[in-house]
């Protein structure tokens, strides 16, 4: 599989092919799932300055790919997945400018029990790759099945639950050493 195989998936022949949304599209959009999205990134985040800017993120997709969020099955799970890539991106780009020494630092400022927990997770989220990001984010934010994951990633289910283990045992490696 090289540039021609990547090329012809129907993901990128569509978003190729989308046209762009108009202004009162992307108006409407936005007036309706605006603050879901927000919300959205919010969580992902954990910070109000990324959720805003993943924000705009997620609505130059919009622009840029509209066609194929007005034909999408469910358009809130479009913009969702859409915001789980622009949040994730920038988690990434703020994890390879952060010291790791930062990130113990902060973790451990946290004493609620949830709060570590959870910074325990966004830890190992910055130490996965993007494809177990993602499969991550589908199991645990999104709450999907294994069958589920399988369909939205076109990835076989023995496939998803032996990378969803191994997600798993790296998160265990990583709160036991904290």
């Amino acid at each position: 599989g090289g540039t021609y195989d990547r090329l012809s998936r129907p993901s990128v022949v569509a978003r190729a092919m989308s046209r762009r949304l108009s202004n009162a599209e992307v108006a409407a959009v936005y007036e309706r799932y605006g603050h879901l999205v927000l919300r959205r990134c919010r969580v992902v985040t954990r910070s109000d300055a990324l959720a805003d800017d993943a924000l705009q993120d997620v609505f130059v997709k919009v622009m840029r790919y509209g066609d194929s969020l007005l034909t999408a099955d469910s358009q809130l799970r479009w913009l969702y997945r859409a915001a789980d890539r622009c949040c994730l991106d920038l988690l990434g780009k703020r994890k390879r400018r952060a010291e790791v020494s930062d990130e113990r630092d902060v973790a451990s400022a946290h004493p609620d029990d949830r709060l570590a927990a959870r910074d325990t997770v966004m830890a190992l989220l910055g130490r996965l790759d993007d494809q177990d990001r993602s499969l991550a984010v589908l199991a645990w934010v999104d709450g999907l099945s294994q069958g589920q994951i399988a369909d939205e990633t076109g990835m076989s289910r023995q496939t998803v639950n032996k990378k969803l283990q191994r997600i798993r045992e790296r998160a265990e490696v990583l709160r036991s050493a904290r």
